[in-house]
């Protein structure tokens, strides 16, 4: 139904492109002067005629003529212009009106360009930064300033060349420090969109959102309005919000600030609650940040509010439902990493997993009938401990994994949806989930005798997998297995099929113990050897090979950060020496390459924690020296206050840092907190985001971390994965029980708390968070772990 029959939508602002009906009057006064042109050979003048008349007709066929051809001209013109609108592809900007100290020439540019990182995104099937594709262009208004001949002859070389149809004007005014932008946006040849007010107190921030604005009015109207993610807001209003949160999360997530991508991704959702396509982002960021049980949920959801709407493969949706199919399906897959959070989590998010394992109880309902749940598995105690339930839940994931992997199999898809996702690209995966659900049921004890969970489908090529039930798997019937399902099936996804690939071969030398940790059932699981070992890295370094030579080399650098960090598939072979040259040749580093941990991700996440404690302490020990009283001042009771309740607030927000930095709501909050004190400290605070791994950060955090400081000068870079997990585990295990130190410490109530009145008062504060930063300086530390813990104990006890 068009949105102007749809009371609940309010139209979009700028009018609709109509091409079609400019053409037609465009044809008809061609057609019509055509007409004119030779009805003089068809009407014949009586010889008696008047001589007035026969030069009366004649002037009226002249002019008739000249009038449709004119109205032919301004057909074209107008169709030109109103294919313009369509495209999009035509924005003249003028020079904006500066109310202040900025350069008009300066903001206008800034403004170009962050109108020009406005951009569109495609469904991907690997989580990463999506594939982009710019939108608008910016045309300038050449030869308007020229004079005399060159002015004519400039007007007419613009009329080859397609119309500039949007045109937009500002004006940009400081008050107070606070930034107030208005915007005009004109839709030739006369229409006006409501003029935008924007207000911030940050210039470049006010000038992004602007942009973003911009572009949600001109996308309801144009033809990328067929883009998967804005197909349902095609001639709607796009609120300017929307769109701006969606930028900034892509953005964020390309800067590895995931934690503020996170949050701008939920604020599009309160928007537009129904867009699947942003919930498919939101769950591959989650799976990015290890939380599968989330990614699981959102997933889910996907899935059930498409199937609740019925939409079918010709929709919009059809593309992300196939995703969030195909996604919840591998992060069942990983059932030792679900079952692991849903058992064996951390105590101090076990409120949360409590409350999202209610939630996705309910959502196993489904399985009531084909698979249903072993008693007492996913709700509280049928007897069992939590590692025998672990265990158990972790076969069962993978095998409801498997059933909905050979669903989609089995399932006819369009052409379209082949090419997103081939038959290979999921026979692969299913290989991969299968090769799982073996070394659950190797672990438990219970090797794994069939292949198949659907009734009545079959997959062919599993059989010589089949035949051998033992764990890890015969090395020859895996490459046989694995070279079968590479076979042409129509339509290909070649990158994604390679990569599965190397996937399936690299989760077989996983570890069969939980979040691919070492085996604790060593009777029932076969230890790799070394030439076996070596075996599948070779061919697990040849389907990368492959794959990354398939694609344009702008597609690797997108994939880079699940490939080289954050795939649970990889986490063995990145710690291989073959994995190192591979990274080496394909992206040539400035740096040599590293042997990357198990858990590298967690690793990323301790060091982002420890980080964002110590700029928060370093600003606010900024801050406390920056306005420190003159001696013999004192501050006003009012201003003093407000230092109170600042100070209260900071260390309430270190508090909950520190107890429950696994939640990356906490962290956001510790994030924006920041960044508020920065600002009005003058804090020089670079972007917070998750650090790259390397070998030389991991071992110099970790000296930090100890008492002897010997350790950093003998430092060398180490020569085997064992070194660097063992090292990585260390290093986990201390920036722990670091947080629930000053988490205890935090707690014990403080001696002689006074508002801050006399310089006294502020150096001590200053000297507090300046020793809560030295205690989480781990790579810059110079005095032992002990030492810097017993300081900042002593100041805050003061």
């Amino acid at each position: 139904m068009p949105v102007r029959h749809r009371p609940e939508f309010e139209p979009a602002e700028l009018p609709k492109a109509r091409m079609v009906r400019w053409w037609v009057f465009s044809g008809a006064a061609a057609l019509l002067a055509l007409a004119f042109l030779v009805l003089p050979y068809w009407l014949t003048v009586p010889a008696d005629a008047p001589v007035g008349a026969s030069f009366t007709m004649t002037v009226a066929l002249f002019s008739g003529f000249i009038v449709s051809l004119l109205f032919m001209l301004y057909g074209i013109g107008r169709a030109r212009l109103e294919i313009a609108a369509y495209n999009a592809n035509e924005v003249d900007i003028e020079l904006f009106e500066i109310d202040g100290d900025s350069s008009p020439a300066e903001v206008t540019a800034v403004f170009k360009s962050k109108l020009n990182e406005s951009r569109m995104y495609t469904p991907a099937v690997v989580p990463g930064v999506s594939r982009s594709y710019d939108f608008i262009q910016i045309v300038e208004s050449a030869g308007e300033a020229a004079t005399g001949w060159w002015r004519v002859a400039s007007r007419l070389i613009r009329l080859a060349r397609p119309p500039h149809a949007i045109r937009i004007s500002g004006r940009l005014r400081t008050r107070d420090g606070q930034h107030q932008l208005v915007l005009e946006v004109v839709r030739q040849p006369g229409f006006a969109a409501s003029p935008l007010l924007l207000t911030d107190d940050d210039e470049q921030r006010l000038l992004g959102r602007a942009a973003n604005a911009v572009a949600a009015l001109v996308i309801p109207r144009s033809k990328y309005c067929r883009n998967q993610q804005w197909a349902r807001w095609r001639g709607a209003k796009i609120p300017g919000a929307l769109f701006d949160a969606y930028e900034r999360a892509n953005q964020y997530k390309t800067e590895r600030r995931y934690d503020e991508a996170l949050a701008e991704y939920h604020r599009a959702i309160e928007l537009d609650p129904a867009n699947v396509h942003i919930r498919v982002e939101i769950g591959n960021l989650q799976e990015r940040l290890d939380l599968h049980l989330a990614a699981l949920v959102t997933y889910d959801d996907v899935v059930t509010l498409c199937e609740n709407r019925k939409y079918g493969p010709s929709t919009p949706e059809a593309a992300a439902l196939l995703l969030a199919r195909y996604r919840r399906a591998l992060v069942l897959g990983r059932g030792d990493w679900l079952a692991h959070d849903w058992w064996l989590g951390d105590p101090k998010t076990r409120m949360r997993q409590i409350r999202m394992r209610e939630s996705i109880q309910l959502r196993f309902e489904r399985y009531r009938e084909t698979l249903p749940p072993p008693d007492g598995l996913l709700d509280d105690p049928d007897g069992s401990t939590n590692e025998v339930k672990a265990a158990r839940l972790r076969a069962y994931f993978c095998e409801v994994a498997q059933y909905e992997l050979e669903k989609l199999i089995a399932e006819p898809r369009p052409k379209h949806l082949r090419r997103l996702l081939s038959d290979n690209c999921l026979r692969l995966g299913l290989l991969a989930t299968h090769l799982r659900r073996s070394m659950a049921h190797a672990e438990m004890g219970a090797p794994l005798g069939g292949y198949s969970a659907v009734k009545n489908v079959s997959v062919d090529g599993f059989e010589p997998l089949a035949a051998d039930p033992d764990w890890p798997p015969s090395i020859d019937a895996l490459t046989e297995v694995v070279r079968q399902q590479l076979q042409p099936r129509g339509p290909e996804s070649v990158w994604h099929e390679h990569y599965n690939a190397a996937c399936v071969y690299a989760v077989a030398l996983l570890p069969s113990g939980m979040r691919g940790e070492p085996s604790a059932t060593k009777e029932t699981v076969r230890t790799l050897g070394v030439d076996e070992k070596k075996t599948l890295v070779t061919k697990a370094i040849a389907e990368l090979d492959s794959a990354a030579a398939s694609r344009h080399t702008g597609y690797l650098a997108q994939r880079r950060p699940w490939v080289m960090s954050e795939d649970p598939d990889l986490s063995t072979l990145r710690g291989q020496p073959e994995f190192r040259t591979f990274e080496m040749i394909t992206y040539s580093p400035d740096r040599p390459t590293p042997l990357r941990p198990r858990r590298v991700h967690a690793w990323e996440l301790s060091t982002h924690t420890a980080t964002l404690v110590r700029h928060i302490a370093s600003c606010l020990a900024h801050a406390w020296r920056r306005y420190t009283p003159q001696p013999k001042e004192f501050v006003d009771e009012l201003a003093a206050d407000t230092w109170h309740r600042a100070e209260q607030d900071a260390w309430e927000t270190i508090s909950q840092l520190a107890s429950a930095n696994q939640e990356w709501q906490t962290r956001y909050q510790a994030i924006k907190a920041l960044q508020r004190w920065s600002h009005a400290s003058g804090y020089a605070c670079d972007d917070i985001r998750f650090p790259a791994y390397s070998e030389h950060s991991l071992f110099t955090r970790a000296a930090g971390l100890t008492d002897d400081l010997e350790l950093r000068k003998e430092w060398q870079l180490p020569q085997g994965e064992d070194t660097v997990n063992k090292e990585t585990e260390l290093y986990l295990r201390r920036c722990a029980e670091r947080l629930v130190e000053l988490s205890h410490l935090l707690r014990v109530p403080r001696h002689d708390v006074v508002v801050p009145r006399t310089r006294k008062d502020f150096q001590q504060a200053a000297e507090t968070w300046a020793a809560l930063a030295d205690w989480f300086a781990d790579g810059d530390a110079l005095s032992p772990v002990s030492a810097r813990r017993t300081r900042f104990e002593r100041a805050f006890r003061r």
